[in-house]
């Protein structure tokens, strides 16, 4: 009699046993099965409002106007928009040709360019890394204007007063043009091969030291224009040794680049260091120490060959590691999510095996009490 009560006890606890642990499975594969469901529907969502954002985007007008009218252009009967990276990367259409060409309207004098037929993806959110030009069928010409992504659906309005000189020849002009909403875009701001300062809006990853630089890199075998050198670094409020520290770095990189060699880029540092040295610093008012520009050409020719960019150089010869911050917090924040997001889903699993072998081991113990009350109420009969 005391087996078989033994044995149905011993069964009682593999009964239990299994049980406890079919219903942890089953409340966990529910769990994984509603979080499933869930991530999904919010993906749905999200991607839903993501797709229907972008749709609504274009199909608003992906467009950018100019004001042919009260530009003061007459006897406009085709108009079009040169549009390009500042960089001068990418591929872009070419001058006026059949993807260029705008939608004109006489009677309000409107032209309307779809920012498509670029064959690029032009966004809202992209930064002042553009340059446009509209230009008509009588040859007149805006200058380079600034774009950014908000300017989308702005109008370009050309100055009927002013006009500026061609950067890269000064016999010929070109009329600045201003966005209707975007007064942080607008023309270009330069040096032009004349040594003049002109427009008002710099593309991202540009300064005012870069421009100047750029000035004595391109210009300073040609002594007539190194004769403006003064009148240039005076105007853009620029330190000598800040554009020594500029040229540096950019002839570094473009050596590290293959564009150039490092032979002719020695020359053309000596030439260029030779005129920066003559200069008076407006920022101090002195006269450049040619020890602080061997130091900065050292320290430009570095940060070059690193890969630092030339915008990064600030008026004190010092760089910016902010972006670096940025980058590294970023990094953080998604690391330490991410993390989280692991421990938490741990946890919960733990957490289940924990139950399931406390109700084990409880019925184990529940069967071995009662084995025993039989065992003791067996001596005493």
């Amino acid at each position: 009699m005391f087996k078989k009560l033994a044995s149905l006890a011993i069964a009682a606890t593999m009964l239990v046993g299994t049980f406890a642990i079919s219903a942890n499975a089953a409340e966990v594969a529910d769990d994984n099965s509603v979080g499933a469901e869930e991530s999904a529907a919010v993906s749905a969502e999200d991607s839903s409002e993501v797709g229907a954002e972008a749709s609504s985007e274009v199909g608003a007008g992906n467009v950018i106007k100019f004001d042919v009218k009260n530009s003061g252009w007459n006897n406009v009967k085709s108009v079009f928009c040169h549009i390009w990276k500042a960089d001068g990367t990418g591929t872009w259409p070419a001058w006026q040709s059949k993807k260029e060409k705008c939608d004109y309207d006489a009677s309000t004098g409107i032209a309307t360019y779809d920012l498509s037929k670029t064959g690029n993806d032009i966004k809202s959110s992209d930064g002042k890394i553009y340059c446009v030009i509209f230009s008509a069928n009588t040859g007149m010409q805006t200058y380079d204007a600034i774009m950014s992504g908000a300017c989308i659906g702005d109008t370009l309005t050309a100055s009927t007063t002013e006009k500026y000189e061609n950067p890269q020849d000064s016999a010929k002009s070109a009329i600045p043009a201003f966005w209707t909403n975007n007064k942080d875009c607008g023309p270009q701001k330069v040096v032009t091969s004349t040594g003049k300062v002109q427009g008002t809006s710099l593309a991202d990853g540009t300064t005012d030291l870069t421009i100047a630089a750029d000035f004595f890199i391109s210009y300073y075998a040609d002594s007539k224009k190194m004769d403006k050198a003064q009148s240039v670094i005076d105007t853009l409020k620029v330190s000598p040794t800040a554009v020594m520290e500029v040229v540096a770095n950019k002839e570094a990189a473009a050596v590290t680049a293959g564009t150039k060699k490092q032979d002719a880029v020695d020359k053309e540092m000596e030439a260029i260091q030779k005129v920066l040295g003559g200069l008076t610093d407006p920022t101090t008012g002195e006269k450049v120490n040619n020890d602080d520009l061997n130091k900065a050409q050292e320290s430009g020719t570095e940060s070059g060959k690193s890969g630092q960019s030339a915008s990064d150089i600030t008026n004190t010869g010092s760089s910016s590691s902010g972006s670096s911050s940025s980058g590294s917090s970023s990094s953080g924040s998604s690391s330490s999510g991410s993390s989280s997001s692991s421990s938490s889903s741990s946890g919960s699993v733990k957490s289940g095996q924990e139950t399931t072998i406390f109700l084990v081991l409880g019925s184990v113990m529940v069967a071995a009490m009662g084995v025993a009350f039989l065992a003791r109420k067996k001596k005493e009969n």
